[in-house]
């Protein structure tokens, strides 16, 4: 397998290409991704005043979308937070954590609350990845006071654990001009893009490669319907661009880990059965 580093615009975003790799483990890997890697995020949230314009309810929705991270001297979430599955009640507790918010608009005035006002009550290094996440605006008078309890969970079981914002794969366009192609130009004047290059025959090269949409349009466009346009079985480009709570190394590697350790405990399992099978 050859992979290669195609963009690295910040520390959040990754796109690499991939080559000889087969669809089935690229998708394993998205769906690891997606809901395997535990995320701190809050789930309870328990509300003493709320004289907001909002309702209890959204406030709580506000609450839980809001990405936090904890220093991993302090909570350690991929190693000791990895598989709470029928886990004790003392384990549970150990990868939660507690956090206030306490705020009232000012006289003459309407205020913005915002993430960066979530203040941590047990675990210290506990904090909102970002501190300009707007929660709800106060005006005179008005006050909020409550507590939330951010607990380990799965993009499984809600979108809030997720850890990426953008994650996919894409083939790489494969582009054939058979011998009855005469250069004629008219899938490159047809293609919407501007991509597709005249050297004798139709061709794609360079960024053409990486914009390619694979829409066809250049394929019903040629008269002599000359042309094929058809996805790589084996080459991929693969975006991936975290939340904020893990660098994308983490999220790939950690993902990477999991699938292994399934695929360890499929294999003892079937070994097992295997063994049964054969004893009968």
């Amino acid at each position: 397998m050859e992979i290669k580093l195609i963009a690295r615009p910040n520390k959040l975003y990754v796109e690499f290409f991939m080559n000889d790799v087969e669809v089935h483990i690229l998708n394993a890997l998205r769906r690891a991704i997606l809901t395997e890697i535990p995320v701190l995020a809050i789930h309870d949230v328990f509300v003493h005043l709320n004289t907001s314009a909002l309702y209890d309810e959204e406030l709580a929705h506000r609450l839980a979308l809001i990405p936090l991270k904890v220093d991993k001297n302090e909570l350690n979430i991929l190693e000791d937070c990895a598989d709470l599955e029928g886990a004790s009640l003392e384990k549970l507790i150990e990868c939660t954590a507690r956090l206030r918010l306490h705020k009232k608009g000012e006289e003459g005035k309407i205020i913005t609350v915002y993430s960066g006002d979530l203040e941590p009550i047990d675990r210290k290094s506990v904090r909102p990845v970002y501190d300009n996440i707007p929660i709800v605006k106060l005006g005179p008078g008005q006050e909020i006071e409550l507590e939330a309890i951010a607990k380990v969970g799965k993009g499984k079981d809600h979108a809030k654990w997720i850890p990426v914002s953008t994650l996919g794969y894409k083939p790489i366009p494969i582009l054939i001009a058979t011998d009855v192609c005469d250069g004629c130009g008219k899938c490159i004047e047809a293609c919407p893009k501007n991509i597709l290059k005249l050297n004798g025959r139709p061709h794609l090269e360079g960024i053409g490669l990486y914009l390619c949409d694979l829409d066809r349009i250049c394929v019903r466009a040629c008269p002599k319907r000359a042309l094929k346009l058809e996805p790589s079985d084996s080459q991929y480009i693969f975006r991936l661009e975290s939340v904020g709570q893990y660098t994308p190394e983490e999220i790939i590697l950690s993902a990477l880990d999991i699938l292994d350790k399934k695929f360890l405990k499929f294999f003892n399992e079937l070994k097992k059965e295997v063994s049964k099978f054969r004893k009968e």
